[in-house]
């Protein structure tokens, strides 16, 4: 009877154990798959902290991919930019870069693993967060420093800059040009047909000034119908090249305004640093000086500080 009891009573001590046994074994690995969330949850955190550093896409990229490749071993993966024409090989999946319905360009991966596309997934919108801070800060950025009509830059931005470039080409020993441009009959533009028409105007000037400058150049709205250019590194022939150009493309544009087919010419006064001035200021003057006499001597062309009218 009592080897009876002492039988049952290891049975109940053995179905105790085995079911301590499988909490235990229960637990262990919910402890696991908690450190490997608290692992990841952490990853993330430090990834999109390491992003969220830099001011360009470019930078939080070559972040993104250097965790990426490290994480899942990624023999490629590539930051294709919107315009970028690539052919690529069948073994890339392209996963493209999206903020608020605009494209950005895309990431082509080689060598991810079916297991490992879901955590992917995950890092890859880290990342869309990361780009949609980024170009919410440049859009706020570009709308503090360009005018709304032109898309060339503010007055004050200008300002800024041509300070700057006195000192960069002070210790270069370089030259620079400044080019002030002024639309011709302006006036007579906006009391005919309307500031609306007006605004049409400057802002097809606008566009035929970015497309005919280099990426290097300043050019900013200085006020009403007048403009203004930084040319560095050029001297007074490439200068009086650029502005003859600007003439010419500006008088043979049709620019078409409502009900209107019009067309408008500038004059451009020019000056040389440090030939003409070594002070922001004094430069401007001369180049409003060469403006006004290519308005007293005919309109429609280009004149620089210091020729003989």
């Amino acid at each position: 009877m009592r080897l009876k009891k002492i039988r049952a009573d290891c049975g109940i001590l053995k179905n105790d154990y085995e079911k301590l046994l499988r909490e235990y074994r229960n637990f262990k690995k919910e402890t696991q798959d908690l450190k490997k969330v608290v692992s990841d949850k952490s990853g993330l955190y430090e990834l999109m902290q390491d992003m969220s550093r830099y001011l360009s896409i470019d930078e939080a990229f070559f972040v993104f991919r250097d965790k990426i490749k490290k994480d899942f071993a990624l023999q490629d993966c590539l930051l294709l930019k919107r315009d970028a024409e690539i052919n690529l090989s069948p073994d890339y999946q392209v996963f493209t870069l999206k903020v608020n319905h605009e494209p950005l360009g895309s990431i082509a991966i080689k060598g991810l693993k079916k297991e490992d596309e879901n955590h992917f997934y995950i890092m890859f919108n880290q990342l869309l967060l990361v780009l949609k801070r980024l170009h919410l800060f440049h859009k706020i950025q570009a709308s503090s420093i360009t005018d709304n009509l032109t898309g060339l830059y503010l007055r004050r931005f200008f300002e800024e800059r041509l300070k700057e470039e006195i000192v960069r080409s002070r210790k270069f020993n370089l030259n620079f040009v400044i080019l002030l441009l002024d639309l011709d009959y302006f006036k007579s533009y906006n009391d005919r047909y309307g500031h609306l028409t007006g605004d049409t105007i400057l802002t097809e000037v606008g566009a035929i000034i970015r497309d005919n400058l280099r990426s290097i150049d300043i050019a900013a709205r200085y006020g009403g119908e007048e403009f203004v250019i930084i040319l560095p590194d050029t001297d007074k022939k490439g200068g009086s090249f650029v502005a003859g150009r600007l003439c010419c493309a500006i008088a043979a544009q049709e620019i078409v305004a409502y009900d209107e087919k019009l067309h408008i010419t500038v004059s451009i006064g020019g000056c040389l640093f440090p030939e003409n001035g070594i002070e922001s200021q004094i430069l401007i003057d001369q180049a409003d000086s060469a403006l006004y006499r290519a308005k007293e001597t005919g309109r429609n062309k280009v004149c620089f500080y210091g020729e003989e009218k």
